[in-house]
């Protein structure tokens, strides 16, 4: 099996006590590639220190979480309450160290916009996200952009900038602005939750094969609401997307790493 999980969190507190374990989990599963994303400064540098110790399976993903560059608000986990401080760090320093490390990851992200913390600041984290898409531009990295409840403004966005290597992770946006992302040529990863949430099953309906990718966003977006999820649960992710398309395991499971391979160039 090839497997492939574009984007979780291999450095969160909760995988601190047993990531070997994890790793192992996913190595049984199928899993060939597992990147792992940062979302600031001292992330990217944890996710750089896991990528050398697993260097056979792991990738990383340097990341400016939109909700970090401006440090204002406490994240919440998907529905079990964990929470993870936000840091504050200097956006343009931190570009200067990945610039410096560009060769260490496969793409910038994960980055992009958070309108659903209301806290009235929302339209600053708009240039930062345009510089941000610049620099990786400049860099030639693929995206991996966040987007809730900013989903059109994103687009805007990558669409204004003319970017092309872009990843619109866990994408929430309605059916008329995934249509838009696809004819864009973007990419969509879908993670396990699927298996439990409608809006994804439409998604994998509606974007062509050669266009999705799996991820599991680990620790958060589990298949089975309230357990820990893990890089392995792509498996998951690819049942359900063979069931909607009609297609074996084998083929969207081939299909899908081969798309990750032309995107990260790995």
């Amino acid at each position: 099996m090839s497997l492939i999980d574009i984007h979780c969190h291999l450095d969160h507190e909760r995988f601190k006590q047993d990531l070997d374990k994890v790793i192992q989990n996913a190595k049984k599963a199928g899993v060939k590639i597992i990147i792992s994303s940062g979302v600031n400064a001292s992330t990217n540098r944890l996710i750089l220190k896991i990528q050398e110790k697993y260097h056979d399976i792991v990738r990383c993903s340097f990341g400016l979480y939109p909700i970090d560059v401006l440090a204002k608000e406490i994240e919440k986990g998907e529905s079990d309450g964990f929470q993870r401080d936000i840091e504050a760090f200097d956006v343009d320093e931190e570009l200067k160290f990945i610039e410096k490390n560009k060769d260490k990851c496969l793409a910038i992200g994960e980055c992009g916009l958070d309108f659903s913390w209301q806290t009235g600041k929302e339209q600053e984290q708009i240039p930062i996200f345009e510089k941000i898409i610049e620099f990786a531009l400049r860099i030639q990295k693929p995206l991996i952009v966040h987007t809730r409840k900013a989903e059109k403004e994103c687009l805007d966005l990558l669409e204004k900038h003319k970017a092309k290597n872009v990843v619109l992770h866990c994408f929430s946006g309605k059916r008329s602005l995934i249509k838009r992302g696809v004819e864009l040529g973007y990419y969509f990863s879908i993670p396990p939750v699927i298996t439990r949430l409608d809006h994804f099953k439409m998604l994998a309906e509606e974007v062509p094969l050669d266009k999705i990718l799996t991820e599991t966003d680990a620790p958060y977006l589990s298949p089975v609401q309230g357990e820990r999820n893990e890089p392995a649960n792509v498996k998951v992710t690819i049942k359900e997307i063979a069931k909607i398309k009609k297609l074996s395991d084998k083929e969207v499971e081939d299909s899908i790493f081969n798309n990750a391979k032309k995107l990260f160039n790995f």
